[in-house]
């Protein structure tokens, strides 16, 4: 690996060169602080965060001073001589893309607020083969992003620290001396080598600040701010068995800025969730759930289910849920008539549904014939005749399911001799809403004349993908129609109210078109 921005062997630069770094990161630089290996003064960093956290949210707090600054705005009211940023191993299950995006902001926002302090960005640190306790961890996608890391820099003018190859074995791997067993997390003993790695790969160029004046002191960090525990400070070493006793940490759970929708657990939900957690055997199950027309892709640290069960907590939790838009959409195309045929066509939108997953419902029964089908050809029989069919399908992804507008049908006797962008009914049809409505006195008028005269496609329940509308008429009451309930004949008809057409209106009669809704029993022919 060679790069202008790549850091070699020096020297070791001592405790001055360290003394004068602020380090920036998460759990494991938190650890640094906790195991007295630097001082509060010189870490601005939260258990589980990722790139996208430390780039938005307040995590630094200052004595005597009440408001939440985020790591940018806090490096320029600490004006360090350089800064090491070790970020990326709680965003595992983001793709490099976006993972380099996100960092690549976080570096801009600190040379935007303070551009005379040195940016050293170091490597995601490796996991150790057995990483049983946090199972999603990839040590590919790892070597990944530190090699897009590196790129960055070039292109960001900033310096790139490989103490990954400090921190590794033979199989390249994290080196089971330096990690907590079945754990990411560094022992002290591999804490003191990414230091010493760190010191013999010193960046020592002229201090470029105009002052170190007014510098705030950092209020004590403790993981939990409903903990009142004091963190020791840089002259107190501390054991790692002493940190492994803490019980007490925050569970955060938020939607990704894109939105897409919410957060359950329990009897709360939001945008945002944030739980405390008293024990180490205590466990908290979140469950993302998509808007109308989004389905769930993933959690920030590669979860993929959509409900997530958190347990065996040794620290704080941080991670988004990832939703993306998808959508399925039919439409039809044909004729309506006794012998006729037509056909329905499904089209997927987003790039996270398969026509593997398309399901096709009629009169919301499913055709299993037509599973996985975009396209499904039929044609209307005998057994169809004065039927009215309800059409739609649906696609799913990552156990959420999304649901297509949905296509409606009157099927005519006779045989259709043209084509529109309309729904057909035979002479049959009557506008009756139902059976028992034929059959009233002449005191049981229609609940609405308007409804029993001969409706467009518009009103009869049709998508908006449907297109022009025809003069033919359609059931008063559509939800009400179906295969079973055909429509009475004029006959019948004759002792209705005089609002009740007679079949032979000009209105009723079979109107050829070009379906753009239909469906049958036969619809995965």
């Amino acid at each position: 690996m060679t790069s202008s921005a790549l850091l070699t062997g020096t020297a070791d630069a001592g405790d001055a060169y360290q003394e004068q770094i602020l380090f920036i990161g998460d759990s494991n630089t938190v650890r640094l602080y906790a195991n007295g290996l630097i001082s509060l003064q010189q870490f601005c960093a939260k258990e589980g965060i990722g790139t996208s956290a430390a780039l938005n949210e307040g995590i630094v707090t200052f004595k005597r001073d009440d408001n939440r600054y985020t790591i940018a705005q806090a490096v320029a009211k600490m004006k360090p001589r350089r800064v090491v940023i070790m970020l990326g191993t709680n965003d595992n299950g983001m793709n490099t893309e976006d993972f380099i995006s996100n960092y690549t902001a976080l570096v801009q926002a600190i040379q935007a607020s303070y551009p005379y302090t040195d940016i050293i960005v170091n490597t995601v640190p490796p996991v150790p083969s057995n990483h049983s306790n946090y199972p999603n961890m990839d040590q590919t996608r790892i070597d990944d992003f530190n090699m897009a890391l590196l790129t960055m820099c070039e292109q960001l003018g900033v310096k790139f620290l490989n103490s990954a190859e400090a921190l590794k074995d033979a199989n390249g791997y994290g080196n089971v001396d330096y990690y907590q067993s079945g754990d990411i997390h560094l022992k002290p003993a591999g804490l003191k080598v990414l230091l010493k790695y760190l010191r013999t790969h010193a960046y020592e160029t002229e201090d470029r600040r105009p002052d170190t004046n007014n510098i705030p002191t950092r209020a004590e960090y403790t993981a939990n701010p409903s903990s009142a525990v004091e963190a020791p400070s840089s002259s107190e070493a501390v054991s790692s068995s002493v940190v492994e006793e803490k019980t007490e940490y925050q569970a955060d759970y938020r939607v990704d800025k894109t939105g897409g929708g919410s957060l359950t657990c329990g009897d709360e939900s939001g945008k945002s969730l944030t739980v405390k957690v008293t024990s180490a055997a205590q466990s908290v199950t979140v469950t993302a759930v998509p808007e109308d027309g989004y389905v769930f892709v993933k959690w920030s640290d590669g979860v993929t289910k959509r409900t997530r069960t958190d347990t065996n907590f040794d620290q704080n939790v941080d991670v988004t849920a990832v939703f993306a838009a998808a959508s399925i959409q039919v439409s039809s195309s044909g004729k309506a008539g006794l012998g006729d045929s037509y056909t329905f066509k499904a089209t997927l939108k987003g790039k996270y549904l398969d026509a593997s997953s398309i399901r096709w419902y009629v009169n919301g029964s499913e055709v299993t014939q037509a599973a996985g089908k975009t396209t499904v050809k039929g044609e209307v029989d005998p057994s169809m005749v004065g039927g009215t069919f309800r059409v739609y399908a649906t696609a799913s992804y990552n156990d959420c399911t999304v649901t297509s507008n949905k296509l409606e049908l009157t099927v005519s006797g006779g045989t259709s001799g043209s084509t529109s962008s309309s729904s057909a009914s035979s002479k049959e049809d009557k506008p009756a809403s139902s059976k028992e409505e034929t059959s009233s006195s002449k005191e049981e008028k229609p609940a609405s004349s308007k409804e029993e005269k001969p409706a467009s496609s518009s009103s009869n329940g049709t998508s908006e993908s449907a297109g022009s509308s025809s003069k033919v008429e359609k059931p008063a009451s559509s939800a009400a129609s179906s295969k079973e309930e055909k429509p009475v004949s004029s006959s019948q008809s004759s002792s209705s109210s005089k609002e009740e057409k007679p079949a032979s209106s000009k209105e009723e009669k079979p109107a050829s078109s070009k379906t753009e809704v239909s469906a049958s029993k036969e619809a995965a022919n």
